[in-house]
């Protein structure tokens, strides 16, 4: 989790085009210089022909490395500042915040557009209609197919082709099996986050690295290399998620 205070940044909306929100976002440079400090130390350990490892000086690494700690630079803040503005906007994403237009360097201040669909508005019924019917099926499946016949909304196509995946999603009809189960998965997720932020239920980082940690066994894999794809896939973000779903079904499930 990042303690650190929040930044000093000026947020503008530019738009609301079907249903996405779009900010501009500027972050004074003494707001980011740590991110770019610690960015440089982290290339400084790395071996430069004509000195020993660690010992360059600084304005040689930065000049070495311009580009590879420019990519990181813009990754790193562009990712935590736009989590920050739209947290800030108060504003629930539905889906990845997209970070585009970063404009930033050493001594500057950190420019960029963070794009986001918000969650579309819906109430939660009484608590008292979680109730599962059939107790034959899994407590957790009882628990879901109540909460999708209790809250309807609309799910926008765009979230519905990103839990189907890059290419299936456009291949399929919205009428097709595939594209109503989607819709009824991210449907389920959203509620079920919602419930979360009700009732204060959250996952923290150990628990994240805890399941990482048993799905490397799993998959007969390293730790560390397990956690690197998913960090380049999104799919640290999505587990995020399903632990929350399960740790919020189970709370229902007890209540």
């Amino acid at each position: 989790m990042d303690t650190r205070p929040r930044s000093a940044m000026d947020i503008v909306t530019l738009g609301h085009n079907d249903g996405r929100r779009t900010l501009s976002v500027t972050v004074p440079w003494d707001e980011v210089a740590a991110d770019y400090d610690d960015i440089v130390e982290m290339y400084s350990k790395v071996r430069i022909a004509g000195f020993r490892a660690g010992k360059a000086p600084r304005p040689v690494v930065e000049k070495r490395f311009r580009r590879e700690i420019a990519d990181e630079f813009s990754h790193r803040c562009g990712w935590r500042l736009g989590s920050e503005a739209v947290s800030r906007e108060g504003a629930d994403p539905m889906g990845p915040i997209e970070i585009a237009d970063i404009d930033c360097g050493k001594g500057k201040p950190f420019r960029f557009v963070a794009g986001f669909t918000p969650v579309p508005e819906f109430e939660l019924p009484d608590p008292g209609l979680f109730a599962p019917g059939d107790e034959s099926a899994d407590p957790r499946d009882r628990i879901s197919t109540r909460l999708l016949e209790q809250v309807h909304f609309e799910i926008p196509d765009e979230m519905i082709r990103m839990e189907l995946g890059s290419g299936t999603g456009d291949a399929l009809e919205p009428e097709s099996p595939e594209w109503k189960c989607a819709a009824q998965r991210v449907r389920l997720m959203l509620i079920l986050k919602k419930i979360a932020r009700r009732e204060g239920i959250d996952v923290d980082e150990a628990d994240v690295e805890t399941r990482i940690a048993e799905k490397a066994v799993e998959f007969g894999t390293t730790t560390s290399a397990l956690k690197a794809e998913l960090e380049q896939t999104g799919g640290t973000r999505r587990l995020k998620e399903m632990l929350l779903a399960e740790s919020t079904l189970d709370f229902l499930i007890e209540k």
